[in-house]
């Protein structure tokens, strides 16, 4: 079992917003800031983050046989405070756990990246996990939707509903196009603006 950490920051009251965020593998900031303060990034720091993050995504839903339109980093006029960089997905069907497993790569690509990066802190490995409340909230749609149940935040790693489990199917996953996922997030953070096939090409999928 794995030990999952209570932010007590979290608004329970808000339903849409609260279970994505109330648990994090890293213990919270003692002092309460907003998550880019609390990551410290450099300018170019935060744009391979973000580039990172979406390129895990994209791969995975790639990898799995389904196309990506675009990928954009810090889009224009988009006013959701979460959306750092933006994946627009060509809408697909297949099995349940691809889905899943797209949507829980990006804060798993983020933190790798940062470990073998060097760079690497609590404070910025908690604010990958809070960044990505809005696709844990998409994994539990899916368990929801396919399967009638709802994901579970217990440390379970034996039981393919908890978030422990995804994580570690999302980092085996993660792990077998690990080279594709790095090329196509340089390739990103370069470029800003990514076609379907501009990403396909790169990474061969």
């Amino acid at each position: 079992m794995s030990r999952w950490f209570e932010n007590p920051d979290v608004d329970v009251a808000n339903a849409e917003w609260a279970p994505w965020v109330r648990y994090t593998r890293v213990p919270p900031p003692e002092e309460w800031r907003d998550t880019g303060s609390v990551a410290a990034y450099t300018p170019e720091e935060r744009v391979l983050s973000s580039a990172v993050h979406e390129a895990g995504h994209a791969v995975l839903y790639m990898a799995a046989g389904y196309q990506v339109n675009s990928i954009t980093l810090d889009p224009a006029g988009d006013l959701r405070r979460y959306a750092r960089a933006v994946v627009d997905y060509v809408p697909a069907e297949g099995p349940w756990l691809g889905f899943v497993l797209k949507d829980a790569a990006g804060e798993r690509a983020e933190v790798r990246w940062l470990r073998e990066t060097g760079l690497w802190t609590p404070g910025r490995a908690w604010a990958a996990e809070r960044h990505a409340w809005h696709d844990r909230r998409h994994v539990d749609e899916i368990m929801r939707s396919c399967h009638g149940r709802e994901l579970t935040f217990h440390g379970d790693h034996g039981d393919w509903g908890d978030y422990a489990w995804v994580m570690d199917r999302t980092d085996e996953a993660l792990g077998r196009v690990w080279g594709q996922v790095m090329a196509l997030a340089h390739f990103v953070a370069a470029r800003r603006q990514v076609t379907g096939e501009e990403a396909a090409r790169l990474t061969g999928l």
